[in-house]
């Protein structure tokens, strides 16, 4: 099935937002909270549709990437750009080294401390996960209209930096 028809099918869509199938959300739909989590969870599962055969998930994208633009970032820093509790950054890094995307070495200023770098084969990997990014945000852009990608992601900003 294509994948811009799934992007329209109600019946996968993980939450409600509104009266469908008989329930009441209250107030639910316009609390901003609620409603962000809904579309988040429709997010990743376009995320993960478009990525399911590559068998990587947002964290782990996101490691790849924030690795990627910052060669030798030390484990810590990366969770706290992700947004991930440095427990659970550990198994995604080492899953990612298992794949053989990245690798860790001894942090130059500190040999007690580990710093994280992509092999090539994690480059050439990231550089094909963007290209297939690029499409499935150019399909959610698309039902935001001309503009609200944009404008959505500014008052995004706005709301997480204050």
């Amino acid at each position: 099935m294509p994948q811009n028809k799934k992007l329209n099918e109600a019946p996968e869509r993980p939450g409600q937002i509104d009266s469908a199938g008989g329930l009441d959300m209250g107030i639910l739909p316009s609390l901003m909270g609620y409603m962000l989590r809904q579309a988040q969870l429709f997010v990743y599962q376009d995320f993960y549709q478009t990525l399911a055969a590559e068998q990587i998930r947002p964290p782990q994208f996101s490691i790849c990437e924030v690795v990627s633009r910052n060669p030798g970032i030390r484990p810590s820093d990366v969770a706290t750009a992700i947004g991930v509790k440095r427990a659970n950054l550990v198994p995604l890094v080492a899953a990612l080294e298992e794949r053989g995307y990245l690798s860790r070495a001894s942090a130059s200023t500190d040999r007690r401390a580990q710093s994280l770098h992509l092999t090539e084969e994690g480059e050439s990997r990231l550089a094909h996960w963007r290209s297939l990014i690029l499409p499935h945000e150019e399909r959610l852009a698309e039902k935001l209209g001309p503009n609200g990608k944009g404008e959505l992601v500014a008052l995004l900003h706005s709301l997480v930096k204050g």
